[in-house]
């Protein structure tokens, strides 16, 4: 970044972007599809599209309303076959000349994210908004407690230790080294949700994310 702009071999950088959230799934050797990984990524790059926002992140045991099978079951386990897909569709992107926005968590149930975080360290079960028995309102008051929740923070610290630290087993690239990751994004919609009283935990949070991510 220089002047405020994006630039890319000296020259300013201009992006035409899509949300591709589920490349890493699709790009999974034993349950993806990679024939059809590599037709969208041709279509896209046919049609202009140089850069993919992707999520690295989805947590625990799935169900029919999230994202299936998930990068971490279980705190701190990983779908080695979804590292490879992540691996393998960061090297296909390269070929490509296209270029990443990778995210690391989720405000929103859907790919269980923060709720999960704190589903694991204690907190109870997951209000659920798409259950009759629970609103989205419950869904927020219970998800906001994730920026004061040491062991949520911690466990998603390791995680973004984790994902950063990794060498890809098909470029043999560094994460930290590699050109085609354009950005780091924290999290898919991150915000304090319904109550100002968590704002100085969630900024707390924020800036220890993005100096822990700066340092690596």
């Amino acid at each position: 970044v220089k002047d405020a702009q994006f630039h890319l071999n000296g020259k300013p950088y201009y992006f035409i972007g899509t949300n591709y959230w589920y490349g890493a799934l699709l790009s999974a050797k034993k349950t993806g599809n990679r024939e059809r990984l590599i037709n969208e990524l041709d279509l896209l790059q046919n049609i202009g599209i140089n850069n993919l926002r992707i999520l690295v992140g989805a947590e625990g045991d799935g169900g029919n309303y999230k994202v299936f099978p998930a990068l971490q079951p279980e705190q701190g386990v990983y779908n080695e076959d979804l590292l490879d897909g992540l691996d393998f569709l960061l090297y296909e992107m390269q070929k490509r000349n296209m270029y990443a926005v990778l995210y690391l968590n989720n405000n929103w149930i859907w790919s269980g994210g923060m709720s999960e975080y704190l589903k694991w360290n204690g907190y109870g079960e997951v209000p659920n908004p798409f259950l009759e028995q629970y609103s989205w309102d419950d869904y927020m008051k219970y998800t906001m407690q994730f920026h004061s929740c040491d062991p949520c923070m911690e466990a998603f610290y390791k995680h973004i230790k984790y994902i950063i630290g990794r060498t890809n087993s098909y470029s043999g690239i560094k994460y930290t080294d590699d050109a085609t990751v354009m950005s780091w994004q924290v999290a898919n919609e991150p915000r304090v949700m319904v109550n100002p009283e968590y704002e100085n935990a969630y900024t707390q949070w924020l800036n220890t994310t993005v100096t822990i991510i700066e340092t690596l």
